[in-house]
């Protein structure tokens, strides 16, 4: 079994496109249907994974969660099954967006209100899963996407259900050997103690914790505990929480104790439920129906504000004050407009940097003068690189001379804003089509 390239045809019916993303044991892939001619994403695995019998059992064992949980705030499946060479894969839908990692990144806090409006749609989602028996148990930033459909409406979407548990289904208790060869099962930063501690009863109340999680980084631009396995491990099972208010002074209350309860240490003093948590979400700020967003399709990120450090004056003794590690990292220049429209494009970018070295991350969003890119290696503002992509719809790789405009540092991640110097007429074209067929929707 060969790796899986642009061009390839799967399982005589999924034609590969373009890549969307890369992980450590997969890439997803745009394809299109031979037949229908729809454009989808399909989800293969890579590199040393390919063959291997327990990635293939994770990803048909998303497929079978993915049909139990069919939701408008969790990406939907299409098909699934396993091409005459042995190839697993999934068909999903083609998301348009952003991914929240970036989002935060961008803009360093999200709003009061996004935060909600975010938060209600994933507890919904979530609602429904527990209710179908199916424990997400990696719920974090990293799987949340925020996507623009046909009318231009935002929608969370929840991703990635490969380590799924299920609960009272004979063929899907929960199997811990649906780990990649040992690893942790989730990413510790977003895991409840329960978790750390490989608890053999873990239950749906370890999504609330990672919503909590979530959300608190939404508001703030840290987690509550970071770090590695042990060191998180360590933190949130024996030391207090640092309290949301300590990184952002202005948030309500209410909204405050919304989240700290859903990440307290003990299971049962955390939301019964994630409908509990969605209601108290919106009572928090005040509101009986979520909030609409426009994190994807307003103006760009505004200029990263300053962060509040908390003094001895403001934490109150013997409680645990933010650290280094907890405060968000700001760098920013001066706000940058796009002089053409933009639109939401993921795609994996390198950028070859004037010291020789390349960086690697991937796009946020697109225009015909520029790019967004996210990126753990920052370049310097004013710098100029050379951005290796995939374009849009023709998944033709182009180069082209960038100079970055404005930098944010960010928690693992930073954000940057590119400007070509020299795209070719072509490939400005193609990239000016992708972008008025988008703003038309």
């Amino acid at each position: 079994m060969r790796e899986p390239q642009v061009g390839d045809t799967i399982d005589r019916r999924y034609c590969l496109r373009r890549t969307i993303a890369e992980g450590g044991a997969g890439t997803v892939f745009e394809a299109e249907h031979t037949v229908t001619g729809r454009s989808l994403a399909l989800k293969l695995p890579r590199g040393k994974w390919l063959g291997n019998a327990e990635i293939s059992e994770r990803l048909l064992r998303e497929a079978r969660a993915l049909n139990l949980v069919k939701h408008k705030n969790i990406v939907a499946s299409l098909d699934a099954g396993i091409a005459d060479d042995g190839m697993p894969y999934l068909a999903l839908e083609l998301l348009e967006g952003r991914a929240l990692p970036g989002l935060i990144a961008a803009r360093q806090r999200l709003s009061f209100e996004d935060t909600v409006a975010l938060g209600y749609q994933l507890c919904d989602a979530l609602t429904l899963a527990h209710e179908r028996g199916v424990v997400h148990r990696d719920v974090k930033p990293g799987n949340l996407f925020v996507a623009v459909d046909e009318g231009g409406y935002e929608c969370l979407k929840l991703l990635d259900f490969g380590v799924a548990a299920f609960r009272g289904r004979a063929e899907t208790d929960e199997d811990p050997k649906l780990t990649i060869q040992g690893t942790v099962l989730g990413t510790a930063e977003y895991m409840a103690p329960e978790q750390l501690l490989a608890a053999s009863d873990v239950d749906h109340r370890c999504d609330i914790y990672a919503t909590g999680a979530a959300l608190y980084e939404c508001l703030t631009g840290a987690v509550p505990f970071e770090g590695n396995y042990a060191r998180v491990l360590v933190q949130a099972t024996t030391e207090p929480l640092p309290p949301l208010r300590y990184g952002r002074p202005d948030a309500p209350p209410e909204l405050a104790r919304v989240i700290e309860t859903a990440l307290a240490r003990g299971r049962d003093d955390r939301f019964a439920g994630a409908s509990e948590m969605g209601r108290a979400l919106l009572a928090a700020i005040g509101l009986d129906t979520p909030p609409p967003t426009r994190l994807c399709i307003g103006q760009p990120p505004a200029a990263a504000t300053a962060v509040v450090r908390p003094t001895s004056a403001t934490v109150p003794s013997g409680e645990r004050r933010l650290t280094p590690s907890h405060e968000p990292a700001v760098r920013s220049a001066p706000e940058q407009r796009r002089r053409q429209p933009r639109a939401p494009y993921v795609t994996p970018v390198s950028l070859r940097r004037q010291n020789g070295s390349t960086a690697f991350g991937r796009s946020e969003d697109i225009s015909e003068g520029g790019m967004l890119v996210m990126t753990a290696e920052l370049c310097e503002q004013g710098e100029r690189v050379l951005v290796r992509f995939a374009l849009p719809e023709t998944g033709q790789f182009v180069e082209a001379l960038a100079e970055t405009r404005w930098v944010r540092a960010g928690r693992g991640l930073g954000v940057a804003g590119f400007e070509f110097v020299d795209l070719a007429p072509g490939p400005s074209d193609t990239i000016r089509h992708y972008v008025a067929k988008v703003d038309r929707r």
